[in-house]
C-alpha cells in the first residue's frame, strides 16, 4: 500500500501551502480549544480502496460534528506502511492503518528503522484483513509449503510492489513456508513485483502461479480474478501461522468458505484489522469528539462499504490493544470509560 515518492512529495508540498494559507486566515491549529475550527487531514490509500471510502465518509461526519469553519481533507495517498510516518511527522493528523503495522511503527521494527512512540489509537476493529495466498488453477494440494515442494517447485510468485503491506507480509509468510525468493529462484522459479493489473494479466495469461495479498472479505480484485481464472486458496501450516504471530505480530483469522468464487472450505490465515490512529499531538477533546462521532454514527459508516457491515464499537471491543496495535489516545480512552466499556 504505497504511492510513489514523487506523488507523496507533491501532496506534502500542497499540504504545506494549504496550512500556510490557513494560518494567514486565522484558522487555529490543533492546539486550539474544542470550540474553535480545526484543520484535519485523514490519511488513507488510493481512490477505490476501502480505506479511501472510509476516509471520505468519516470526513463528512466530522465536518458536521466539529466546530463551524473546520476543514477535513481526505487525500488518496500513502497507505499501510506510509500512513504512520505521515501522522508521526504531522503531515496528517489521523490515518487508517493495520494494527500489525501500527505495532511495527510504534516499536521501530520490521518495515521501520526507528520507533514512532507518539502514535496513539482512536478506534480499532473496523474490519478484518487476511493475508491470502492463492495459486492459479485447481491444484493437487492446497497446502502452502507442499505446493512449492511438490506441486510446482518452479512457480512464479507475483506480489504487489515492494514496500506494500501485501508484499511485505507475503514475503514473511512465504519465507517461513520455505518458499522465500532465494529458495524459489534456486529451483527455477521466480518472484515478480508490480501492480494489481500486472498480477491479473499474468494470471489470465497463465504466466504467474502464486499471488499473496492482504484482503478484506469480498475483495473486488481477488473476486474478479477468481471469477475469470480458477484459483486454489492455499493453507499455511499451523507452524507458519504460529511464527507469523510470534515474529511479526499477525493474528490468526479464518477466511470463511465461499468468501471468494471457488473457495469451498475455510482457510486459516495470518490476519489483522484496520485501526484509525493519531498521535499525542492531538488535543484530548478533539480525539474524544472524533471517537464519539464514529461510535455513535456507525450506521452511517456501515452503509458506505460492505466491509463495515459488522462494525460496532462495543461488539468489536475497538479499544483493546490487540485490536488497535498501539496504546489508546487519552481522549479516546476517556470516551470508552464514560461508556463503561473500558474499566
Amino acid at each position: 500500500m504505497n504511492h510513489s515518492p514523487s506523488m507523496v512529495k507533491r501532496f506534502f508540498r500542497r499540504a504545506a501551502v494549504v496550512a500556510a494559507a490557513g494560518a494567514a486566515l486565522g484558522l487555529t491549529s490543533l492546539a486550539a480549544t474544542a470550540a474553535s475550527p480545526v484543520n484535519l487531514t485523514i490519511g488513507s490509500f488510493s481512490q477505490g480502496s476501502s480505506w479511501y471510502v472510509y476516509s471520505v465518509n468519516l470526513g463528512e461526519l466530522l465536518r458536521a460534528a466539529l466546530p463551524p469553519g473546520s476543514q477535513v481533507d481526505t487525500p488518496p495517498l500513502a497507505g499501510g506502511l506510509g500512513n504512520p510516518p505521515m501522522v508521526e511527522s504531522g503531515k496528517a493528523q489521523l490515518a487508517f492503518g493495520m494494527a500489525v503495522v501500527g505495532n511495527w511503527a510504534l516499536e521501530g521494527k520490521n518495515a521501520y528503522k526507528k520507533p514512532m512512540q507518539d502514535l496513539r489509537a482512536l478506534v480499532g476493529g473496523w474490519d478484518e484483513y487476511f493475508l491470502v495466498p492463492m495459486a492459479r488453477g485447481e491444484t493437487k494440494s492446497d497446502d502452502l509449503a507442499n505446493y512449492f515442494k511438490s506441486v510446482n517447485p518452479k512457480a512464479t510468485v507475483t506480489l504487489l510492489q515492494r514496500g506494500s503491506v501485501g508484499a511485505y507480509g507475503g514475503e514473511q509468510m512465504l519465507e517461513l513456508a520455505g518458499a522465500g525468493e532465494k529458495a524459489v529462484k534456486a529451483h527455477g522459479g521466480d518472484y515478480e513485483f508490480g501492480s494489481f493489473d500486472m498480477v491479473k494479466n499474468r494470471f489470465a495469461a497463465g504466466t504467474a502461479d502464486v499471488f499473496v495479498q492482504t484482503a478484506t472479505l469480498g475483495h473486488p480484485s481477488i473476486t474478479e480474478m477468481a471469477r475469470t481464472t480458477p484459483l486454489t486458496f492455499l493453507q499455511p501450516s499451523q507452524a507458519v501461522l504460529d511464527e507469523m504471530k510470534k515474529r511479526y505480530g499477525w493474528e490468526t483469522h479464518t477466511l470463511p468458505k465461499g468468501t471468494f468464487p471457488g473457495q469451498d472450505k475455510d482457510v486459516r490465515l495470518p490476519g489483522t484489522t484496520t485501526t484509525l490512529f493519531t498521535s499525542t499531538a492531538m488535543p484530548d477533546d478533539l480525539a474524544y469528539t472524533i471517537v464519539k462521532t464514529i461510535c455513535e454514527k456507525t450506521d452511517k459508516l456501515r452503509v458506505a462499504h460492505k466491509a463495515l457491515a459488522d462494525f460496532d464499537c462495543k461488539k468489536n471491543e475497538v479499544w483493546k490493544r490487540e485490536t488497535t496495535g498501539m496504546p489508546l489516545h487519552a481522549g479516546a480512552e476517556r470516551y470508552y470509560r464514560e461508556r463503561g466499556w473500558l474499566q
